[in-house]
């Protein structure tokens, strides 16, 4: 039994949505930055509703149960991009933009891959699916020995032969990601950038992001420490506030790939409400630029 409803083409929920900003003016360069604070909280929390509803809503005549192993993997990761989002936009209200920033690389990198894969060919697609089991590979194949001997090693084992036969696969099925070193096409995501057109994004969008998800001093002294008069560091242990550049630009690589994904699957109905998120989306940011004043220091 499906958790989500899965229907018919429905656009009474986006509806619902759009009607709440019947008379509401829309963000502005001029508008007051508390102002814009407000409707961003309203409008990020209302995009990640949206885009919750795309990736449940299908056309039965395409689609009658569900969806092939050719869209599977993108509408994968559209799911993970709505349930990261909802994540930013709960922590964007609380304040904490530290942990927005540990979200915020994912879902630019799953939006990225999924809007090369959407233009890909099947046999691209299956190359996806095949290089995401590199670790499952390395453990099948590991010796019998220590704790591949145990009952949960062995349990292992067999949940991941499961996994490869669920899909086609045995452990001879993987030269071609092997000789590509585990990469799509032997294509860094970097490359993926490029293919898609934002590749002048990459360096301070995804690369420079990196330093949310390791241990880099670079994220330390953004977030976790404060620097003293005298050139000493002290701990930082309070969550800094988030504004509209940590939830504006995520929407600006992943509503591309919605927008996509409904071309793609027969429901060109919800383009004209993805197309409104990203108008309003780019309004939002040009007015908070327009006023945001960074802090001295």
């Amino acid at each position: 039994m499906s958790v989500c409803p899965i229907r018919e083409i429905d656009l009474k929920e986006l509806e619902d949505i759009l009607a709440k900003y019947k008379g509401v003016s829309l963000p502005v360069v001029g508008d007051a930055l508390p102002d814009l604070e407000k409707f961003a909280k309203r409008f990020f929390a209302d995009c990640a509703e949206i885009y919750d509803i795309v990736t449940r809503t299908r056309d039965i005549k395409r689609n009658p149960s569900g969806f092939s192993l050719i869209d599977a993997p993108i509408l994968g990761l559209l799911v993970k991009i709505s349930k990261l989002i909802r994540e930013i936009v709960k922590y964007y209200d609380s304040g904490d933009a530290n942990v927005i920033a540990y979200m915020d690389r994912h879902a630019i990198e799953a939006a990225v891959v999924a809007r090369y894969l959407l233009f890909a060919t099947p046999e691209t697609i299956e190359n996806y699916r095949k290089c995401s089991f590199k670790d499952r590979l390395a453990i099948f194949e590991s010796a019998d020995e220590g704790f591949y001997v145990t009952k949960a090693g062995k349990r292992l084992k067999a949940s991941i032969n499961d996994q490869f036969k669920a899909e086609g696969f045995n452990a001879s099925s993987f030269e071609l990601q092997k000789k590509q070193k585990w990469k799509v096409e032997g294509k860094s995501v970097r490359d993926m950038f490029d293919e898609i057109g934002m590749g002048e994004l990459y360096g301070n969008v995804y690369g420079f992001g990196s330093e949310s998800i390791h241990a880099s001093w670079g994220h330390s002294i953004n977030f976790d420490l404060s620097r003293n008069t005298d050139g000493t560091y002290s701990s930082f242990p309070i969550e800094m506030p988030a504004d509209v550049r940590y939830v504006g630009p995520v929407l600006l690589f992943c509503n591309p790939a919605y927008i996509e994904w409904c071309k793609r699957v027969g429901l060109e109905e919800l383009v004209s409400m993805l197309g409104w998120i990203e108008r309003v989306n780019r309004q939002l940011f040009d007015a908070f630029d327009a006023v945001y004043q960074p802090q001295d220091g």
